[in-house]
Order: structure tokens, then C-alpha cells, then sequence
């Protein structure tokens, strides 16, 4: 089988370990930027490059990002990706499912239509709206509408201080996204889903003295046993975001399980060796299925 690694600006060691992975299956496998790819639509058909390399009749393509970019820069890539599914590439993880589970304000009302437990999350771009809410909200946090790794939300008790950040937004066209503060025990839960299966689990905890348990902000992943009721929230909102694959954020409020994420390019190095599995193995098993059966 001929598969597809596309990233971003740099290849992270996940994107490096799908093409290990695939490679080690015994596919064919070419990787790059998806800023790198070009294509042609005409008379005769559908045609794709990466870089100089044909990849017309390739047969999967694992997306991992769109790369940074202009609105217009990233329009194309969208729509490039969205090409290559109409030709008949199989896409992991589909393009439209990709897109929403990025955005932040989407995945909240799709997680809600199908009854999923989420946090209270208001959006908006005017400032003088957002610094009322805020007044209501009393601790809450703002959080950008794309994002990864926790990077740039900030929590607040005091609306004074959030409008000053908001100020600052508004100046660079940001939307404002705030999301009532979940009271938890300092901790959440990752669940990692591949298809129908949770094929990992571990806790999440916060480092000391900080608020978010993200990995890259200092906290830390223990493999400890994850009840059932908070597994079974991982393949309901993976299958709700329509992804094949997924990490899927749960913390533990006083009133039962809020979703708070649903990763559709999760990282997996901490969960390796948390739970002791090979993630990029079990998805390009997955993928190939997908095509195969």
C-alpha cells in the first residue's frame, strides 16, 4: 500500500513514528509538509504532487496538520485535502472531522447535539459582550479557537484583567472563546481511540502550582485504572466528531464527566509510555483497514 504522511512546518516525532510504523508494515511511504503538496484538476482527472513526487494513486494520506498560513494559504490546503477524498485517497483523519475537532467553538455544539457532557462555553467578538459574561462567569478560562498543547489559554477570576487580555485580542482579530471553569481534583483522564476501540488510557496531572495537566505545560501522565463510564466517553465522541482516530480529554467535575477535548492530531509519546503500546502502529493498522478491510 502507497500512504501519505502530511504535517505541518516540522515533522513532530509522532509524524516521524507513522512513517517508522508504515515502513516497518512493509508500505510504501513518502512524507512532507501539506503546504508542500500541489495538485491538478482537468478533463482527464485528478492529479497530486508532493513537492516532485507524484502521489496521483497513493492510497492513504494520514493527516496530521495544515501547516500554519494565511486564511487564503489555508483555504487551498482545506480544499487540497478535501480534493485528494473526492479522488479517492482515503484521508486519516477526514478532512471536514479534522477541521471541526481543531475548532474549538465546533466541537463544543457537535459534542452537545449528541448529548455528550461538555463545559459551558460562550463565543463572541465583541468585547464589551465578553467582559459581561465574564462578570457572570466568576472563574473561567479563555481559550483560542485553534490551538494545541494547552498554548495560550488563560484562566481568570477578575473581568477587569480578562478585558484588558481582550483588548489585546481584538487587536490581532482573535474570537473570544470563554468556558466556565470545570472545578476538578487536579487531574484529568486521556483516553486514546482508534475505530470502535480504546486502545489506551492514562491520567493526566498538573504540575505544581499550575492549572492545565497538558503535557507540554509541565504535567505528567501515570497509567492508572480509568473507570468505565469515562472509557466509554472516548469512542462516543470520537464517532460524534466523525474521526477515525482520536484523544479525547475527560475531567472529573463535582456533577460527573465533561469532555473537554476531542484531539483529532493527538500526541502520543507520553501515553507510549504511560501504557506501554505503540500508537503509531495501531493506526497505520487502522488506516489500512480502512482500505482493505
Amino acid at each position: 500500500m502507497k500512504i501519505l504522511v502530511l504535517y505541518g512546518s516540522v515533522a513532530s516525532r509522532n509524524s516521524e513514528e507513522l512513517v517508522e510504523a508504515a515502513k516497518n508494515h512493509g508500505h510504501e511511504v513518502v512524507g512532507g509538509q501539506t503546504a508542500e503538496v500541489s495538485s491538478e484538476v482537468s478533463p482527464s482527472g485528478s492529479r497530486f504532487w508532493l513537492r516532485d513526487i507524484e502521489v496521483t494513486d497513493f492510497d492513504v494520506c494520514l493527516l496530521r496538520s495544515f501547516g500554519p498560513g494565511s486564511c487564503e494559504q489555508l483555504t487551498r490546503r482545506i480544499s487540497l485535502i478535501e480534493h485528494m477524498e473526492v479522488a479517492g485517497i482515503r484521508v486519516v483523519n477526514p478532512c471536514y472531522a479534522f477541521r471541526r475537532a481543531r475548532d474549538k467553538y465546533a466541537t463544543q455544539y457537535t459534542l452537545k447535539a449528541e448529548g455528550l457532557p461538555i463545559p459551558t462555553t460562550y463565543t463572541t467578538e465583541g468585547m464589551s459582550d465578553a467582559y459581561r459574561v465574564s462578570e457572570g462567569y466568576g472563574d473561567f478560562i479563555y481559550k483560542p479557537i485553534l490551538s494545541s498543547m494547552g498554548k495560550g489559554s488563560m484562566r481568570f477570576t477578575d473581568p477587569d484583567l480578562a478585558y484588558n487580555a481582550y483588548k489585546m485580542l481584538d487587536r490581532y482579530s482573535q474570537p473570544l472563546i470563554l468556558q466556565k471553569y470545570v472545578p476538578n481534583p487536579g487531574r484529568d483522564i486521556r483516553v486514546f481511540v482508534i475505530g470502535d476501540s480504546v486502545i489506551g488510557s492514562a491520567y493526566k496531572y498538573k504540575a505544581e502550582g499550575k492549572w492545565k495537566t497538558n503535557v507540554a505545560q509541565g504535567g505528567h501522565m501515570v497509567d492508572e485504572r480509568v473507570p468505565e463510564e469515562m472509557l466509554e466517553l472516548g469512542p462516543r465522541a470520537t464517532h460524534t466528531m466523525g474521526l477515525d482516530y482520536s484523544g479525547v480529554d475527560i475531567i472529573e467535575s463535582p456533577d460527573g464527566p465533561v469532555i473537554l477535548e476531542v484531539n483529532g492530531s493527538p500526541g502520543w509519546q507520553a501515553l507510549n509510555l504511560a501504557a506501554n503500546i505503540k500508537v503509531a502502529d495501531e493506526i497505520v493498522r487502522h488506516a489500512v483497514s480502512l482500505v482493505h478491510g
